[in-house]
């Protein structure tokens, strides 16, 4: 075949192997050249503008803050909607939140979700499948004083619809008494067929609670605080405790510490030595006022995947002293605490 010249060649075999989706090996064959000249040509394309790859986001994404906090707490992705001009923040966070956990998603898997208002929004805006291969099911018992809406139950079935997926419930209150009484209802059949499930989790999707420094429940940014299923003295051993958030029903302190331990122990919920190993703990949470429990939540090692908003993870960088650049090296001054995540 005779050759064409310089860039309408360039640009015929990027054509190829771009829109037509064929292999250097395909196009060498088919234009009678070596797949190594494909692979320069289609470099030469690149560097001329003749190709442009342009990756768009949905909502808009804050990469360079998000690549700082994925360094500092070796996590595997930091995604970060810009929300400064979004009419609806938490819509926003929502729906970039659902797109990740979206591709996350595969046949087989089995799912489990937590509870609270901003989980209930990515539930709403998670893609609709129809997929009886996958599972999902509750981390946590639930409580009739939560909002239907964002309790545990209806949000693990209002996924499982969404997705076509089998739901397991798991019929049981957030907190109980007595550890007595809670390994007594584990035992139980219908509670133990969810609960057998948090040991073959593939994903993990829970909310950042944030404690309010007022010590007023009613002030926190938290589902366990705001449901009321806790005492007026657990609250105040929470508080004691120097709690600054909580993952699934566990308070934790800015160091990434899980506190009050014995009201965890009362809680019926997936177990921390648990949920360190499900290959994809994925988190979402957003606003300022979350800084303190999103960096706790993040030296706890529990978390792979953060998805918050611009108003968050600046705050983050700000009180953690990062300074988001565009190509960060990896950050030394912390520890890896992904090897502790069931500690």
């Amino acid at each position: 075949m005779n050759d064409m010249d310089g860039s309408a060649f360039a640009s015929h075999v990027a054509r190829l192997f771009f829109d037509r989706q064929m292999t250097k090996v395909e196009i060498a064959a088919r234009l009678g050249i070596s797949r190594y000249r494909v692979a320069r040509l289609v470099d030469q394309a690149l560097a001329q503008g003749l190709v442009r790859i342009e990756f768009r986001d949905v909502p808009e994404q804050d990469r360079e803050v998000a690549a700082a906090i994925e360094e500092t707490w070796r996590i595997d992705l930091c995604a970060v909607a810009n929300v400064d001009a979004a009419d609806d923040p938490i819509r926003a966070l929502a729906r970039l939140a659902a797109s990740i956990v979206d591709d996350l998603i595969v046949g087989g898997s089995v799912m489990g979700i937590a509870w609270g208002s901003t989980l209930a929004a990515v539930a709403r805006e998670l893609a609709r499948r129809d997929d009886p291969s996958l599972t999902v099911v509750q981390l946590a018992g639930s409580s009739t004083r939560v909002e239907p809406e964002r309790a545990s139950g209806e949000l693990a079935r209002r996924v499982a619809d969404r997705l076509g997926a089998r739901y397991v419930p798991l019929f049981a209150p957030a907190f109980v008494k007595s550890t007595a009484l809670r390994d007594a209802l584990l035992r139980e059949p219908e509670i133990a067929a969810a609960v057998e499930l948090w040991s073959k989790l593939d994903l993990a999707i829970v909310g950042i609670g944030s404690m309010p420094k007022s010590g007023d429940p009613s002030a926190a940014r938290s589902s366990l605080l705001q449901s009321g299923v806790l005492s007026p003295a657990d609250l105040a051993a929470i508080r004691a405790a120097g709690a600054c958030g909580d993952l699934v029903l566990y308070p934790f302190d800015v160091s990434g510490s899980f506190v009050a331990h014995e009201i965890a122990e009362r809680s019926i919920a997936i177990p921390l030595e648990l949920l360190g190993p499900v290959p994809r703990v994925v988190a979402v949470a957003g606003g300022a006022e979350k800084s303190d429990a999103i960096r706790g939540a993040l030296e706890t090692g529990m978390i792979d995947v953060l998805i918050t908003d611009s108003a968050a993870a600046h705050a983050v960088a700000r009180d953690s002293g990062l300074r988001p650049r565009r190509r960060p090296g990896r950050a030394t001054n912390r520890p890896a605490n992904r090897a502790n995540r069931s500690a």
